[in-house]
């Protein structure tokens, strides 16, 4: 199924605004000339996946690289392989509310392919409020 960038929906995460242009902070380690957020490894964009509800994070999406080609998920299975005998790599993680990076664990080429969002993102500072997808604007993370 393939969409345009104009058909995507905006998907913005607490401490994100949805606003139209490039707006991906430096903070979340993006330039605010990128049109989105990139992998620091292979300079693909980075990909929006839906995480389980009952996971204990506080947005229900982050970002992540799925550059089967990216030298750090490559290296990975070897990697995880010599230091912990089992078949299993990673991919690059960007969680969009907090600009926190971190492994995304992989044990197949497939994994996580499933929760893959078609959207596109945007991620701005950490004190502007969030707006949720599909409300007509309304405003949301209001505490």
């Amino acid at each position: 199924m393939s969409s345009s960038a104009a058909d995507s929906p905006v998907l913005s995460a607490p401490g994100a605004v949805r606003r139209p242009g490039p707006l991906f902070s430096s903070e979340v380690g993006v330039s605010s000339t990128s049109s989105a957020p990139t992998c620091p490894h292979c300079g693909h964009a980075l990909v929006p996946f839906e995480l389980p509800e009952a996971g204990g994070w506080d947005t229900p999406f982050q970002l992540a690289c799925f550059n089967d080609d990216c030298p750090y998920y490559v290296r990975g299975w070897a990697w995880m392989e010599e230091h912990y005998g089992v078949r299993s790599s990673y991919r690059h993680r960007l969680d969009p509310a907090t600009g926190t990076t971190s492994p995304l664990p992989v044990w197949s080429p497939t994994a996580i392919r499933d929760r893959i969002l078609e959207a596109d993102v945007a991620v701005d500072g950490p004190g502007d409020r969030d707006v949720i997808p599909d409300s007509g604007g309304e405003k949301g993370n209001e505490r």
